[in-house]
């Protein structure tokens, strides 16, 4: 509930009741649609315990942020979205007219007034940030002002992204569904940092909703026109929200669908003609989409990234601005071949640090260790590669072409411009389901590899292309119907 008295969120006793009753609700629905799904789709055996996973994340979320931190991120943008859900009560027509309006201070006064309250300042005047509260706002009108079942309500909301992401991958690899569903849909920051009331959450659930969409449309060639919108609504929101998650899974997607069109190409010669037109299209493509946004992706547009990771590098430097809880990746020029000569260093923070010696609190502490176990299983998949089996793998399977490609492009992205640890271990959640599920693939084609060389036969990664060769069925691990007995 929203304090207005002391401008700070409480819980109440009811908070609590209610939200067992909304959970209720998600239970039964959930529940519902498992049981009448899991017979023809095994992998829903996974959708409950996926969606409650999601659940306690957002609630740990808001009760670490009211009951420790009293304050922070969360409680800011709720409190902020409150005011704006009053609107709808107050003046309709100012609520309707406010999705429209500019965040201009001219605005804040003709909106909000002492009666309605007022959104944060440092809140409203951050479009991107105020993009977060209008759709917070929303959730609130049925969630009673409650900080709480409002955080709940979001995790139900965001998770069908998540999920159908999750079936699309399973559709490729059904055999390793379980490890894919940690991947996905149980990965600890995921599930922490990414179910909340976080800018973070719509960005990772929009990444999702873009891969399963363009899947859909272009390998399965299934509902073309819902699909494009939601592939349209997906980019709003992240470019909305996280615009340089939409620059780095745009150039990535487009590599997935584009390589896999020349890798239909029987003739090698073909291949060999259409491969240099396609990465030429790729990149003009990038840019030309990239460069039409400019506007739109702020201070992550082509023409002002270079300033931006420039200024941040700067900021980095007022170490007392963070503590000890920042990271330097040297000095950064303002020049191309500076900022890429710390590609090394910047994709490696943004994909592995904070480790375990460089953590200095609890959530520091989680994230090292989840750090960690990343670090160590992708040597371990290079090792067992012996590396040349890896790089022959990714020349020949377009997912894990995007997986990686669009890990590395997003993990450089962070790396460089992201000053301190507390903002990198919520920045990096969009990329990690890419990053884990790209592993856990490469290994189970490594394994498959394995048992096929053990029983004397050979061998064919680009068998596994387009997914697992014995899979049962295209349309994802759909079990076949039972046949009438004929009279």
């Amino acid at each position: 509930m929203f304090d207005e008295s002391t401008v700070h969120v409480t819980i109440e006793r009811w908070e609590y009741l209610l939200l067992l009753l909304y959970v209720l609700a998600f239970t039964f629905f959930y529940t519902r649609k498992q049981g009448l799904m899991i017979a023809r789709f095994p992998e829903y055996k996974y959708y409950v315990s996926g969606f409650f996973a999601r659940l306690f994340g957002s609630l740990s979320l808001v009760w670490i942020y009211v009951y420790y931190y009293k304050n922070g991120d969360v409680v800011s943008f709720f409190l902020s979205a409150v005011p704006v859900a009053k609107l709808l009560s107050y003046s309709p027509g100012k609520f309707f007219e406010m999705f429209f309006l500019p965040n201009t201070w001219e605005n804040y006064r003709y909106l909000f007034n002492l009666e309605v309250g007022y959104p944060l300042g440092y809140v409203y005047v951050d479009g991107r940030t105020y993009f977060l509260v209008k759709v917070i706002a929303v959730i609130v009108l049925f969630c009673f002002n409650s900080i709480v079942i409002t955080s709940a309500v979001v995790s139900a909301v965001t998770y069908g992204g998540v999920w159908n992401f999750y079936r699309m991958l399973v559709r490729y690899y059904p055999k390793i569904s379980g490890r894919l569903a940690i991947a996905t849909l149980f990965f600890p920051s995921c599930v922490f940092w990414g179910a909340g009331i976080l800018k973070d959450t719509f960005a990772f659930s929009g990444a999702c909703w873009f891969i399963y969409a363009l899947d859909q449309i272009f390998f399965l060639r299934k509902n073309k026109g819902k699909n494009w919108f939601n592939v349209l609504v997906a980019s709003w929101v992240m470019i909305s929200m996280k615009p340089y998650v939409f620059m780095t899974i745009f150039p990535a997607a487009l590599l997935w669908i584009l390589y896999y069109k020349v890798q239909r190409f029987r003739n090698a010669l073909l291949r060999a003609v259409f491969l240099p037109f396609a990465m030429v299209t790729l990149a003009a493509g990038t840019i030309a989409t990239l460069d039409s946004l400019g506007g739109r992706l702020g201070k992550f547009s082509l023409d002002s990234a270079l300033e931006t990771i420039v200024v941040n590098q700067e900021d980095l430097k007022r170490s007392s601005q963070y503590g000890s809880n920042f990271f330097d990746i040297g000095e950064v020029e303002a020049t191309w071949t500076s900022v890429l000569g710390k590609f090394p260093q910047a994709t490696f923070a943004g994909m592995y640090r904070p480790q375990l010696v460089e953590a200095n609190n609890i959530v520091m502490v989680l994230a090292g260790l989840e750090n960690f176990f990343l670090l160590l299983l992708t040597l371990y998949i290079l090792v067992r590669s012996r590396l040349v089996f890896f790089i022959i793998l990714f020349l020949k399977n377009p997912l894990l072409q995007m997986c990686f490609v669009f890990t590395i492009g997003y993990s450089f992205m962070i790396g460089v411009t992201t000053p301190n640890f507390g903002a990198l271990v919520r920045f990096k959640i969009p990329m990690l389901p890419f990053l884990v599920a790209g592993l856990f693939i490469t290994n189970h084609i490594l394994d498959r590899r394995k048992r096929t060389l053990i029983q004397g036969k050979k061998f064919d990664f680009e068998a596994f292309s387009n997914g697992d060769p014995d899979r049962p069925g295209w349309e994802g691990i759909r079990l076949p119907k039972a046949r009438k007995k004929s009279r």
